[in-house]
């Protein structure tokens, strides 16, 4: 005759550890139905333990999570604030900034004695917000910086033409001088704005049919005269037909973007080739940019899609980028349900691969 494992002591087998769901079955059964319908409305991450730290209810998301082994609340930090509770009897709230718990790296753990006989740990994840307020944060810091060397520099040209009001040949440099510098404020505040819309996503970004032969195509028309004015052969390689569910013009945009570094940092006389491959095991579509290039360093190849990052900061300053165009690219792609990457050799050249989800065949038939 079989038994019913979930009906059995938690403590039964020291060394055996009941399947998730079969043991927060048997858990929920020693707490009264009331208790247990707030705790499954609440819906977070929650656990209820004994003042000694064994286990009486675990939620389900709380159960994707390190918290307890063999029936016990095992996390250290949990468990002294459990026991703090219990001694108080009464509520301990408590932030934490911890590496212990998966995904979650800031939290609030608020621990309150239930019904006289358990400590109820509810955790709330602020993991997402504190990572915003610290991006926030940044963002304005990069921001001021960004802007400061320009206005620095209208500021003295200003006094420059100012002093050099006799002389037309002074006037003219400087007024040359002023309107490169309102160029590239111009640039930083459309960048700007493009990255604003793209981090948007889902509520700004349109949802069409687009044929990603379309997308490189235009990108590379776009920026053809750029790329002879510089003496690089730009190359476009289109493979088979491929169609995405997506915005057409943020989609060019991100293609620009990779385009436009290529030729940017590519030597005279050398090539970019831009070429599109279907994969239907992945059932996506990569978009390759391949330069010969400068290249970039390992170590900056992980951070050159953060915003305001530059691998030769120096270099950028003197040639006007904003260090914005590569955090575009991965901000669309991510929105568009893709991915970016870059693989490059210091001297030799980089290879940026934009990589995006095909239409379901029956969408693209029907459009």
């Amino acid at each position: 005759m079989s038994r019913d494992v979930s009906a059995e002591p938690a403590t039964a087998g020291k060394s055996r550890a009941l399947p998730a769901r079969r043991y927060t079955r048997h858990m929920v059964k020693r707490l009264p139905q009331d208790t247990v319908a707030v705790l499954h409305a609440f819906g977070g991450h929650a656990l209820v333990v004994t003042p000694k730290g064994k286990l009486v209810y675990l939620s389900k998301m709380a159960q994707t999570l390190p918290l307890a082994s063999d029936g016990k609340l095992t996390h250290p930090e949990l468990l002294t604030q459990a026991k703090e509770a219990w001694a108080s009897g009464g509520e301990v709230t408590r932030p934490y900034d911890l590496q212990t718990l998966g995904p979650l790296h800031n939290i609030v753990v608020h621990a309150a004695v239930l019904d006289g006989r358990w400590i109820l740990l509810a955790i709330t994840d602020r993991t997402g917000e504190v990572l915003a307020t610290e991006i926030r944060r940044d963002f304005v810091s990069n921001i001021g910086h960004e802007l400061r060397t320009p206005t620095t520099s209208l500021a003295l040209i200003a006094q420059a033409l100012r002093s050099a009001a006799d002389s037309p040949e002074a006037v003219s440099y400087f007024a040359a001088r002023l309107e490169g510098v309102a160029e590239r404020l111009e640039q930083l505040t459309n960048d700007m704005m493009a990255l604003a819309f793209v981090q948007e996503g889902e509520r700004t970004l349109r949802r069409d049919l687009v044929m990603m032969e379309d997308v490189v195509t235009r990108a590379v028309a776009n920026l053809r005269e750029k790329a002879q004015a510089k003496g690089v052969s730009l190359r476009c390689k289109v493979g088979a037909s491929a169609v995405v569910r997506g915005d057409k013009q943020a989609l060019i945009s991100a293609v620009e973007n990779l385009v436009s570094n290529a030729v940017h940092y590519s030597k005279n006389d050398s090539k970019v080739t831009v070429a599109t491959r279907v994969d239907l095991a992945d059932n996506a579509v990569t978009v390759s940019v391949i330069d010969q290039g400068i290249g970039i360093e390992p170590a900056d190849q992980e951070r050159v899609f953060e915003r305001f990052y530059r691998a030769d900061a120096a270099r950028s300053h003197r040639t006007g980028g904003t260090g914005l165009g590569l955090a575009i690219v991965r901000n669309t792609v991510v929105a568009h349900g893709g991915d970016v990457s870059v693989v490059s050799r210091p001297g030799k050249g980089s290879t940026f691969a934009l990589v995006l989800p095909l239409a379901a065949k029956t969408e693209a038939a029907d459009g």
